[in-house]
């Protein structure tokens, strides 16, 4: 068996600002999309056959291997307790969330409100429906990207230790044919095979068996930056050529720039289980972006220090408080978004400002808790010294 070890483990675990930047960039496209019209037809898989939400599964997971890695060697199964409780944060934020729209849900429905919400399911049976949202068999729609990264969360310890071992290509095998059963609509067969009566169960947009390849995928990538003593992997030049070249391609092909017949059909990018185009013009992006920031890192670092470069870094570090609030505030924009009390496109674009300006108060109230917790710390270290 192979011994996993790091030359300089503090190394491995400092913060890569660039990896901040990305993963506040996803969330900012993810708002605007989850805003809807008029900002979404500019900004919905305006790079190709992908959306923001597959760059913040694989960046979920690259963080994972980069950050977790560390405590492989420890004792008392330091490396599980660490992930799952990560993974109880997470779930705990998907409750605050599910419980902001069940309290949405309700109000609309005692004030016999002219609108619907986005959870159906939670109208028709509001207490079967939190209860089967609580069990993350009931995702409302925006409400299945934390219930997924949950999932994953579950999973990653034990990718890892077979990573640490020297397998890290048997998971990647393993993971590329969990994958391959998500073509084959697997989920959907399992759902009917164990459906639980009495309980509503709507696992939303993403296969579970499908998007953990993204995942795996960034946690290798992560695991390997670890090795490296928290480099960047290295980026071939004629390989970033290549990844250019297909991502303009598919960037024509998915605004009908040009035409190809069967490369344009919806099995071939389907979002719900990461068709293989889909799967195959992220890799190209994400092979670009990397090296575009590696490069910015190396040659312009000031551009790290710009002021709007800076907010995205910081939402980015905050990120699942970000984005448990930015679904609670979006449902409760849904009376303004059609129907009787329905706003102007302009309206919506003067919403939507300061509804992305918003996003900066759970980012900064997350800081200032964390600040006072490390406070409390260092009171409690010196009262004991």
């Amino acid at each position: 068996m192979q011994t996993f070890q790091t030359s300089n483990p503090t190394l491995a675990s400092r913060r890569d600002i660039s990896l901040d930047v990305l993963r506040g960039m996803m969330l900012f496209i993810m708002a605007m999309d989850h805003f809807g019209e008029p900002i979404m037809k500019y900004t919905w898989e305006m790079a190709g056959f992908v959306s923001a939400a597959e760059g913040f599964v694989f960046l979920s997971g690259l963080l994972v291997g980069l950050i977790y890695s560390r405590y492989i060697n420890k004792p008392h199964w330091q490396l599980e307790k660490r992930i799952w409780q990560r993974a109880g944060t997470i779930y705990l934020y998907h409750w605050l969330a599910l419980l902001g729209v069940f309290i949405f849900t309700l109000t609309s429905l005692k004030l016999q409100a002219p609108w619907q919400s986005y959870a159906i399911a939670m109208e028709q049976t509001p207490w079967l429906a939190w209860l089967s949202g609580m069990l993350l068999i009931y995702q409302p729609p925006m409400l299945d990207v934390l219930p997924l990264y949950v999932s994953l969360m579950l999973i990653a310890p034990l990718a890892l230790r077979l990573m640490a071992q020297g397998r890290i290509h048997w998971v990647l095998i393993g993971s590329f044919v969990i994958w391959l059963t998500a073509q084959w609509d697997l989920r959907n067969y399992l759902i009917h095979l164990f459906a639980i009566d009495k309980l509503i169960v709507g696992l939303g947009s993403f296969d579970l068996l499908g998007w953990q390849l993204l995942f795996v995928l960034g946690m290798s990538v992560g695991f390997k930056r670890y090795q490296n003593q928290g480099a960047p992997l290295p980026i071939v030049p004629s390989a970033w050529s290549f990844a250019l070249v297909m991502v303009i391609g598919l960037w024509l092909l998915r605004h009908h720039y040009i035409q190809t017949g069967w490369l344009e059909a919806y099995a071939h990018t389907d979002r719900e289980s990461i068709a293989w185009l889909r799967l195959i013009n992220f890799l190209a992006l994400a092979y670009v972006i990397a090296g575009i920031m590696q490069g910015l890192m190396r040659f312009v670092p000031q551009f790290f220090n710009l002021g709007f470069v800076r907010w995205l870094a910081f939402l980015g570090q905050h990120s699942l408080q970000v984005f448990a609030f930015h679904l609670v505030l979006l449902y409760c924009y849904i009376p303004f978004r059609w129907g009787e009390y329905g706003l102007t496109d302009w309206q919506k674009a003067g919403v939507l400002v300061l509804f992305l300006a918003s996003l900066t108060l759970p980012a900064w109230l997350h800081q200032r808790s964390q600040e006072r917790q490390r406070s409390q710390v260092s009171v409690k270290a010196s009262n004991y010294t």
